[in-house]
């Protein structure tokens, strides 16, 4: 629906409408972006609200379209700042890249975490939403842009700036974490493999090493392990805002009691489910073969690991004791990339293969997943196309 900015005989405008509705998601996530909240929030009465932006469906297509076109300010910005830059090198395009995607999650933050939620939500769900399919084509061409200096691996581009992105938002002030992802954008800018400009090759798995791993969720008796269970398949279906002891238990069926008894508060349920979806990935992963094509395994545990890792970021940026939780899945993105899936995916042919080309490829991998289910494409085809598309921006680039 067209925005209306004009002010109404209440004096409600939409623009004060999307400011609240925005500030509901990102403090309690797109579940909260219902009418009376709203009203609430404004000093209004719900009729107020509905005869503004109509029913919650158009609410949220009306809030979607409208934080489109703030973030079509934002490219606006960057892309103006790019082009009186002029042509410029692989080091100068990361350094830009590496501004703006500051700047994205700091003072655009709202707009992040929004159209975040919304490619999470829409992930989990069987229908397609217009409105958020216009605002992800937009961007990604405007990352590729940015990225790669031309606008033909928008897939890639908005993969791999989505993932990054999510753990942003609540990991931005760690500096080590800052300066990880300024050396992989560097690599990630450069052709993501080794080369003679690239970044120092020990310089980002040194980094990735020097992390900690944060404390073990114990699941060390068959009760523990169905109630962990029961949180995974709640994440992956529901999402994590929706992992609660109540849901949990009746997912596993035992009492609420039981599940508090077990792992006390709610931080530690959802990371308990967490790692039993990373579980169920690892004990698929030697049935998930190399002769699957050229796109990552289709399968529902390497889409249940996108959509709880991904979720685990996004929850992070509302619940601190999530964020070592989170700075752990991004330093373990890559771990499961070999060597010999390089020939299978036709990526790198002949290029070296280290630490870092394997975390790229995973952010990219990962972004890309969930925007696959928001849109819901064919999963194969939209890999192979977009990996085709870098490595042949990758062999323009070599030549």
């Amino acid at each position: 629906m067209p925005v209306n900015r004009s002010v109404s005989p209440l004096g409600v405008s939409v623009d004060a409408i999307v400011d609240q509705a925005l500030d509901l998601v990102a403090a309690g996530g797109l579940a909260e972006l219902t009418l009376r909240p709203l009203a609430t929030g404004l000093g209004v009465s719900v009729p107020v609200i509905s005869s503004r932006m109509g029913s919650k469906g158009q609410l949220l297509e009306g809030v979607t379209r409208a934080a489109h076109a703030r973030d079509r300010a934002f490219f606006g910005k960057w892309r103006d700042l790019a082009h009186a830059a002029g042509v410029m090198e692989a080091a100068a395009r990361a350094a830009i890249v590496e501004l703006a995607l500051r700047e994205w999650v700091t003072r655009e933050r709202r707009q992040a975490i929004f159209f975040i939620e919304l490619i999470h939500d829409r992930a989990l769900r069987p229908d397609r939403f217009p409105a958020l399919e216009d605002w992800l084509d937009e961007a990604g061409g405007f990352w590729s842009e940015l990225l790669f200096a031309e606008t033909s691996l928008p897939d890639v581009a908005l993969g791999y700036v989505l993932d990054e992105a999510g753990f942003s938002l609540s990991a931005d002030q760690d500096p080590r974490y800052a300066l990880l992802r300024s050396l992989c954008l560097q690599r990630f800018v450069g052709g993501m493999f080794p080369g003679a400009n690239a970044v120092e090759p020990d310089a980002i798995a040194l980094l990735i090493a020097s992390f900690g791993a944060p404390p073990v969720v114990q699941v060390d008796d068959a009760k523990r392990q169905l109630i962990a269970d029961s949180a995974a398949s709640v994440i992956v279906s529901q999402g994590i805002e929706n992992v609660t002891h109540r849901s949990v238990a009746l997912a596993a069926g035992v009492p609420a009691s039981t599940v508090v008894y077990h792992f006390g508060g709610r931080p530690t349920l959802v990371v308990a489910g967490l790692h039993a979806v990373i579980a169920r990935f690892h004990s698929r992963r030697s049935d998930l073969g190399p002769d699957r094509g050229n796109a990552p395994p289709d399968d529902p545990s390497v889409q249940d690991l996108i959509k709880a890792t991904s979720m685990i970021a996004l929850a992070s940026a509302r619940e601190p004791s999530l964020v070592p939780y989170a700075i752990d899945m991004r330093r373990r993105r890559g771990e499961n990339w070999r060597a010999s899936d390089m020939e299978r995916l036709g990526i790198g042919i002949g290029a070296g293969f280290d630490r870092a080309a394997a975390q790229l490829l995973s952010i990219a991998a990962f972004g890309m997943g969930m925007i696959g289910m928001a849109r819901k494409l064919p999963e194969r085809d939209y890999y192979a196309r977009a990996l085709a598309a870098f490595e042949a921006w990758r062999g323009r680039r070599v030549a």
